[in-house]
């Protein structure tokens, strides 16, 4: 009889832990499961861009004649402003490519082809010096490949480095003839030389940082360098009875710091 029993009151209570067991499975959570989202970095963008210009432009040569050659006493183009777009792939966290068109507004070149030499109309002892007057602009179409180092609080430093061509466009040159000193001082003459246009090799190097306005908008902050190699200015003058290409430039230098903005396209 106290066998029996005892079994009972182990059934009971074998019966009564598995009760428990389950009600309290019934009540404790199940832990969340939290998937990482998953990080995106590849996609297209389209960036736009303004900015402020200096260009620089180290020699002009010209004919004098057939043959002889003379170089300008003095250079010098303004600075200017400079508008641009572009389309891009950001291939992963920390390089990206783009296509970039800039567009450098219109800037006046003025100079000096000679100072203090003689007159051209012989006067004896008189002493003249020709002023030029101009124009340039310029578009420039990079290949370009850049450098993301990292992102701190939603700023992204980089550096890139570009490759393509720039047409240039020299407007009408007015050469002025004045006699600084002498009997009869003033105008001597005036006359004109046709601009040249066509394009050059060019290659730029840019360095700027980025900010993340949003998971898809970027406020760019950069300077780009862009060198244009040298060529063609402008015609000999209207009244010299010559043709062909009297002046030439050498390598052109653009600084340029610009603020734009970079859209991803997911």
């Amino acid at each position: 009889m106290g066998s029996h029993k005892n079994l009972f009151i182990v059934s009971a209570v074998a019966l009564m832990a598995s009760t428990f067991s389950a009600g309290a499975a019934d009540y404790l959570p199940n832990p969340p499961i939290v998937e990482a989202p998953a990080e995106h970095f590849g996609g297209w963008y389209l960036r736009g861009d303004i900015g402020y210009a200096a260009i620089s432009v180290d020699r002009v040569s010209y004919f004098q004649g057939a043959s002889q050659t003379g170089l300008f006493d003095i250079h010098e183009i303004d600075d200017t402003w400079m508008i641009g777009a572009g389309i891009g792939y950001q291939i992963n966290q920390n390089f990206r490519v783009d296509w970039t068109i800039d567009y450098y507004a219109s800037s006046t070149f003025t100079g000096a082809s000679a100072l203090n030499v003689a007159c051209s109309d012989g006067t004896v002892g008189a002493v003249c010096s020709y002023s030029d007057n101009g124009s340039f602009a310029a578009t420039t179409i990079l290949a370009n490949a850049y450098v993301d180092i990292g992102n701190w609080n939603g700023f992204t430093p980089y550096v890139g480095a570009g490759i393509g061509g720039a047409y240039v466009s020299w407007g009408t040159l007015s050469n002025v003839e004045r006699q600084v000193s002498g009997a009869v001082p003033g105008t001597l003459a005036v006359d004109t030389h046709a601009g040249r246009s066509g394009w050059r090799f060019a290659y730029g190097l840019h360095a700027g940082a980025s900010y993340d306005i949003s998971a898809n908008l970027k406020l760019d902050a950069g300077y780009s360098y862009t060198n244009i190699s040298k060529g063609e200015m402008v015609g000999f003058g209207s009244t010299s009875g010559l043709v062909g290409t009297q002046s030439y430039h050498s390598d052109m230098d653009i600084h340029a710091f610009k603020l734009g903005l970079r859209y991803q396209i997911w």
